[in-house]
């Protein structure tokens, strides 16, 4: 059996590969981008971020994709279907980006941007300036919560919000036989959710499921809440969330996931409505989940996914690329 790492490999991931195979005599491993195309051909399993539709249609015994990553919907799902190919990712950085998520909460309740960007033009705000406590932050103690997507994001988010005493209910598509205790309540409607919620936070995969689930009647019913996203830009209708932070609808907006990438380099707009003149949104540029941790964390998974598969041909985090995610 062929194993291809189809990238440029770190020690880790070659201390890690070799390991994983030593008990494996029938197994090799190679790595790299600058392969012959008859290696690509004849690998059972390859490990690649991004792998694009002619590196898989080149692939011809291909069995197992392994993405070091979460989200799927970047690849060409509907080859990999026909094909029958097996998907598996990990759910690695579930912790840094629920991490992330409440830091744009607390960036966002507690004007944390706005004050520091004033008092570096030596404007004060609050106590010590004679002000009110009208022009002082905000609390989350109490808050109430909806996250979307009560999975492994959803539930990392919810155990460190629990530390805020905030009430917290969890949004999930059908019900799962296993529990929730870091939520106070799971429900199976979206509307029922987001009813009443001061922070509704969008932790669901992209999928054609999901695609325009918070369109501008669900905004419109978030109405004075904070909505934060780090799941996916095209979930939340980019017109309509656009106008509702304009005009006020929605108190304001935290978002880690966009509309628009840039093709090249650095700079690149995130959308093609202009958030960043919006004093009442924060922008984060779709790093929740990119840390030296969890890159880490991803790498091991994805071996020990790997190991599983020589093993008994398990998998410890298996993707539906019919469903995307």
């Amino acid at each position: 059996m062929i194993v291809l790492l189809y990238q440029k490999p770190s020690d880790i991931w070659l201390d890690l590969l070799h390991s994983a195979v030593s008990l494996h005599d029938d197994v090799q491993v190679h790595y790299g981008t600058d392969v012959e195309p008859s290696l690509i051909a004849a690998a059972e399993v390859i490990i690649c971020s991004k792998p694009d539709r002619r590196l898989l249609q080149q692939a011809s015994a291909l069995k197992l994709l392994l993405v070091p990553i979460a989200g799927i919907t970047h690849l060409p799902l509907d080859l990999i279907v026909q094909r029958g190919i097996r998907v598996g990712n990990t759910h690695a950085n579930a912790d840094v980006v629920a991490e992330r998520t409440l830091a744009l909460i607390l960036a966002f309740y507690g004007r944390i941007i706005e004050f520091h960007n004033d008092l570096r033009e030596r404007k004060w705000h609050g106590f010590w300036s004679g002000q009110g406590l009208g022009d002082s932050w905000e609390s989350i103690y109490d808050k109430r919560v909806a996250v979307l997507g009560a999975g492994a994001i959803g539930t990392a988010l919810a155990r460190l919000l629990r530390g805020f005493n905030c009430n917290l209910t969890g949004f999930r598509r059908k019900p799962e036989h296993r529990d929730t205790p870091a939520f106070d309540r799971i429900v199976y409607d979206p509307d029922e959710a987001i009813e009443g919620a001061e922070i509704v936070v969008i932790a669901l995969p992209g999928s054609p499921q999901t695609e325009g689930l918070i369109d501008a009647r669900r905004l419109d019913a978030m109405r004075g809440a904070l909505l934060v996203n780090v799941g996916r830009g095209q979930i939340v209708d980019e017109e309509a969330l656009y106008n509702a932070c304009r005009s006020g609808t929605l108190r304001g907006a935290a978002i880690d996931t966009w509309y628009s990438y840039p093709e090249h380099g650095t700079v690149a707009p995130p959308s093609r409505f202009p958030f960043e003149t919006l004093n009442n949104v924060v922008l984060s540029p779709h790093t929740a989940g990119y840390t030296r941790r969890s890159a880490l964390r991803s790498t091991h998974e994805t071996v020990e996914n790997l190991q599983r598969y020589l093993r008994d041909g398990s998998l410890l985090h298996e993707a539906d690329p019919a469903a995307a995610y």
